[in-house]
């Protein structure tokens, strides 16, 4: 019998440390840029990295683990920025489990595709975000928080989205059980390059 993993139903010490590890990083980068975001470090508007870390970890991780850290992340994007809590993660949430799925099925893993996913859930989250929380309310001149605050946050968030992909596979690699068998594999073969070496294999 195997697991999510595609391994045997038992985890080791090693695969449930190696686990942990990644889950950590992935939560410290998050930790981190939530820092960037409350620091204010940019003038009026912060870059929502946090959108691109969130498609990254989807894309390398299974559906219910990447929609509840899609979930987290917007959460975290909410306390940030002050916003409803809850209401950027109801729209990170089906965005995560779509690239989960997307590069399970569809799609490959490449830095293309990480780029247009995100490209595509930051339009959908800075609609939703403008919409209900000032066109709807009628708030005045709330173009200007479009082209000033809104536009200029998810913009630089996709420019500098392939910072979070290299970061996310990067850990991904790391501690991913596939390392695991890989590292393994190399005292038995030197073929070891044709080892897949993260749960979401770049094709």
């Amino acid at each position: 019998m195997r697991n999510s993993f595609g391994y045997g139903s038992g985890f080791t010490k090693s695969d449930r440390f190696r686990n942990f590890m990644r889950w950590f990083c992935y939560s410290l980068v998050l930790l981190l840029l939530y820092m960037i975001m409350v620091s204010g470090l940019f003038r009026g508007w912060q870059p929502l990295l946090i959108i691109p870390l969130a498609i990254a970890v989807a894309m390398r991780e299974k559906e219910i683990s990447s929609s509840v850290f899609g979930a987290m992340c917007g959460l975290i994007i909410d306390i940030a920025a002050n916003r409803l809590f809850g209401f950027t993660g109801i729209w990170l949430l089906p965005s995560c489990l779509l690239a989960t799925l997307l590069v399970s099925h569809l799609i490959k893993n490449n830095l293309l595709n990480f780029v247009w996913l995100t490209t595509a859930t930051c339009v959908v989250v800075a609609t939703m975000d403008y919409f209900f929380n000032f066109v709807v309310w009628g708030v005045p001149n709330s173009h200007f928080i479009l082209t000033d605050f809104i536009i200029p946050s998810h913009l630089s968030a996709i420019v500098l989205s392939p910072l979070m992909y290299f970061a996310v596979k990067k850990i991904s690699n790391k501690f991913s059980l596939h390392e695991k068998i890989r590292l393994s594999s190399m005292h038995d073969t030197d073929d070891s390059d044709d080892y897949k070496i993260s749960p979401k294999t770049e094709k």
